[in-house]
């Protein structure tokens, strides 16, 4: 969302956010909260848009979009908000941050994608010298995953004190890696994400050309349902499964060499993830339940599944997410990517 949207819609929310934030705001903020959410549903504009509330000057329709601390917070130099991000996730943000990454030499440094301990240091420091404006002090987080061990456990000592006008908005896609401790001290909200008719009205009215609702559909099941995903997807080129699924449907008489060959426009992680779709699809039609991503291939998938051992798909699909996770730095991806697809071929 560019800052001419923000100018123009006045919010940092997507349409779909709007329902989950009245409900949340009806009531009272807790001091320590805990957003979790499906990964590029907005959570991180959803985590903006509370911090706006909760530092609005207005009396009422906070956030007003109209008050001096409104306008502060949209162009993100709000000096009572305090947003902490890896380097690497920057660009996310719809302003601009001050940028870290020089280093004294005037050399760029490589950017991190963890949450530093020096960070959570720095925002701790800073509140202690209290509120620039006199009212409250938002800190967000986001991602709470990317955090060190040793700034985890520098933010956990700052939550079992909270201060009466310090608030923390902490925002995560993977809720099961939370530390306890955190989880325990926070209040809880699960982001939704949208509904398939709300995402595809609105990737028409924002994507530069018409596509069938059919077509959309179908993008938002291979993007989780994500239409923030699906419009970055078709600005970046990203790997069209379909290229995917062609040879893998094709089982035993695939040729690993079409696949292989991908590797010189797309990252091993990519084609990897792939495969793991198309393998999630057959797994569930091989306990008779209907594919998720690519449900308009349920025919193929259960004349190859009628002789499939289960044991063994399940097997290939463990190995799979093993190799997912090594994925972000192979030595030879061209092997790893080959041995996968024998693999693959051998269960037929």
């Amino acid at each position: 969302m560019s800052s001419d949207e923000l100018t123009a819609s006045n919010t940092f929310l997507y349409p779909w956010l709007s329902k989950p934030f009245f409900d949340l705001t009806k009531n009272k903020i807790p001091h320590s909260l805990l957003l979790y959410a499906q990964k590029d549903i907005g959570e991180l504009h959803f985590g903006l848009e509370l911090a706006n509330y909760l530092l609005c000057e207005s009396k009422e329709n906070k956030p007003c979009g109209q008050c001096e601390a409104c306008h502060w917070v949209r162009q993100g130099n709000h000096p009572d908000l305090f947003i902490v991000v890896p380097q690497v996730l920057k660009h996310l943000l719809p302003f601009e941050v001050e940028d870290d990454q020089v280093g004294e030499d005037g050399e760029e440094k490589k950017q991190s994608k963890f949450i530093r301990i020096e960070q959570i240091r720095h925002i701790i420091s800073s509140n202690e010298l209290g509120s620039y404006r006199g009212g409250k002090r938002v800190v967000l987080i986001y991602p709470i995953e990317a955090m060190q061990a040793e700034a985890a456990n520098c933010l956990l000592k700052t939550l079992e004190e909270p201060s009466n006008l310090l608030h923390f908005i902490l925002i995560t896609n993977q809720l099961e890696k939370i530390l306890p401790t955190i989880r325990s001290r926070c209040h809880l909200f699960s982001i939704p994400r949208p509904s398939i008719d709300l995402a595809v009205n609105w990737l028409q009215f924002n994507l530069p050309q018409e596509y069938s609702d059919q077509v959309l559909e179908q993008k938002l099941l291979l993007h989780a349902g994500s239409p923030l995903k699906v419009i970055s997807s078709l600005h970046e080129k990203a790997l069209d499964d379909t290229i995917i699924t062609q040879q893998l449907s094709q089982f035993k008489l695939l040729h690993s060499g079409e696949i292989i060959e991908l590797l010189g426009q797309y990252p091993l992680l990519e084609i990897l993830n792939s495969i793991l779709k198309w393998s999630f699809d057959m797994n569930l039609v091989l306990f008779g339940q209907k594919p998720r991503y690519f449900p308009q291939l349920e025919g193929i998938m259960k004349t190859a599944c009628s002789n499939l051992n289960k044991r063994s798909f399940q097997q290939f699909i463990a190995s799979l997410k093993d190799d997912i996770r090594l994925a972000n730095h192979p030595l030879f991806p061209k092997v790893q990517l080959d041995a996968v697809l024998m693999r693959y071929k051998q269960l037929f």
